[in-house]
Parts: C-alpha cells; sequence; structure tokens
C-alpha cells in the first residue's frame, strides 16, 4: 500500500483515514518591489502531513550537525558576536538562494539525505522511502483543477525546510576544496552570510564557482564594506567588531 513495506504496520498508521488533498495559494512579499506571490501548498490533514513529521523527526538533529546552521536571529547574533575582533580589510556578503525548494531535483535531493543519513548511522533505507513518497506525492488543487509538483518539494509541507537545508549542506562542501575560504559563513535554509577577508576578486570567484555547482541552482550576490542586510536585521562593522541593527 502507497509503496511501503507491507509488513510494518506503523508505516501504515501514518496514512490519515480521510485524507484531504494540498491547496495552493499565494502569499505577498511586501518587502519586495511589486510584491510577487510566494507560492504555498498547504500540506495540513493530507496525505503526506504525519509521513512529513516524521521525516522532520529524523532530520532535525543533522540539521542541527551542520556547521553553517543557523535557526533563528538570536543564534546569528551570538555567533557575530563571538567572532572577536575583526581584520581592518573585510567585506559583507550575502547570497540569496532562488526558488530554492522548487529546483530540487528528487534524486539530488534524495542522495543529499542519504548521505548524511549514512554519516550519522541511520536508517537510510526507511527514511528515503518516506522522503520518496512526500516528493511523488506533491498533489495540489487549485480552482478546482488538480495538479502534481514534478520537480522540488513544496512550500508548505513540513519536510521541506529539513530537506533543502541538507540539499544546502552537501553543496557547502565545495568550500572544504577552495583555495580561499570565508572567515565565516552561516546559513539560513536559502539566505546565506559570509564575512570575506580576501580581496574582492577572491570573493566573485568564489561566488562564480559556487553558482556553476549545481545546474539548477542560481544565486544571487550581494555585498559591501560598510554594512549588509540579513533576515530581519543590518550588519555593519564599528571598531573593528560586528555590530547589528
Amino acid at each position: 500500500m502507497y509503496g511501503f513495506d507491507s509488513t510494518s504496520s506503523s508505516m501504515l498508521e501514518l496514512i490519515p483515514d480521510n485524507p484531504q488533498t494540498d491547496t495552493f495559494y499565494m502569499l505577498p512579499k511586501i518587502h519586495k518591489e511589486g510584491n510577487p506571490g510566494r507560492p504555498i501548498i498547504s500540506g495540513i490533514g493530507t496525505l503526506t502531513e504525519n509521513i512529513a513529521g516524521w521525516v522532520v523527526n529524523i532530520m532535525k538533529p543533522l540539521v542541527r550537525r551542520k556547521p553553517s546552521y543557523i535557526p533563528d536571529t538570536m543564534d546569528i547574533l551570538c555567533k557575530l558576536s563571538a567572532l572577536g575582533p575583526l581584520p581592518e580589510e573585510m567585506i559583507l556578503a550575502t547570497i540569496d538562494v532562488e526558488s530554492l525548494y522548487s529546483n530540487i531535483p528528487h534524486e539530488d535531493g534524495i542522495a543529499a539525505c542519504k548521505y548524511f543519513l549514512q554519516k550519522n548511522n541511520l536508517d537510510t533505507e526507511q527514511t528515503l522511502q518516506f522522503i520518496r513518497f512526500v516528493l511523488h506525492h506533491n498533489y495540489f488543487s487549485f480552482r478546482n483543477n488538480l495538479y502534481q509538483q514534478y520537480m522540488g518539494s513544496t512550500m508548505g509541507s513540513k519536510v521541506s525546510p529539513q530537506y533543502a537545508n541538507l540539499f544546502m549542506a552537501k553543496l557547502e562542501e565545495l568550500l572544504s576544496s577552495c583555495s580561499v575560504k570565508p572567515l565565516a559563513y552561516f546559513c539560513y535554509i536559502d539566505d546565506l552570510l559570509i564575512i570575506w577577508t580576501g580581496s574582492k576578486d577572491d570573493l566573485l570567484t568564489f561566488y562564480n564557482k559556487f553558482n556553476k555547482y549545481h545546474p539548477t541552482i542560481k544565486l544571487t550576490l550581494d555585498f559591501l564594506k560598510i554594512q549588509i542586510h540579513f533576515l530581519d536585521m543590518t550588519i555593519y562593522i564599528k571598531d573593528n567588531a560586528m555590530q547589528t541593527k
């Protein structure tokens, strides 16, 4: 049933008796010019909701071990203050991953999850089976029509943030192969903050290499020596120390 191992009754218990269809709607991005819409597919009460919740419980500890991981603003404030005195020549940079959730090919995202599950000696087969089920049952309704999302994960599914985090963690292993690395690198899903102590040309070389690392993942770079906006704050340098507002 549903592609699960029929010998495990606990798997079938995660399937609701009367699941409803996901619903598509838009939320306006009021902080961006023209207020473009952010597509949301609600996963509440759907076929995959409970399974996605089960997967999240497995993924969360893996994501928290990611060196660049930040869960919220308070965490990044603590990490920035821990950097201590900074070099005089420094560049503040942010990288935005364009439409990350919908641009992760299923097999690449699953491969990243498999990599970290095996790395942490966790059960791989069952967890990957659940992840595939969630990804391959991305059905939703819009204006009385039924659709299926064939690529990426939906914004609205419980599993999507952790799934995207693990995919990015695998891409970030590129850092170890770079001759010039950031002083500090932090990641909030698709928002990246970089503290760069090399030259501007080195930063652009690093960015261009990162941007070509995966064919469907496109990055937008913004950098300044004075200040930078990241999440819900502005970061700036004063007296060789990191300040925020």
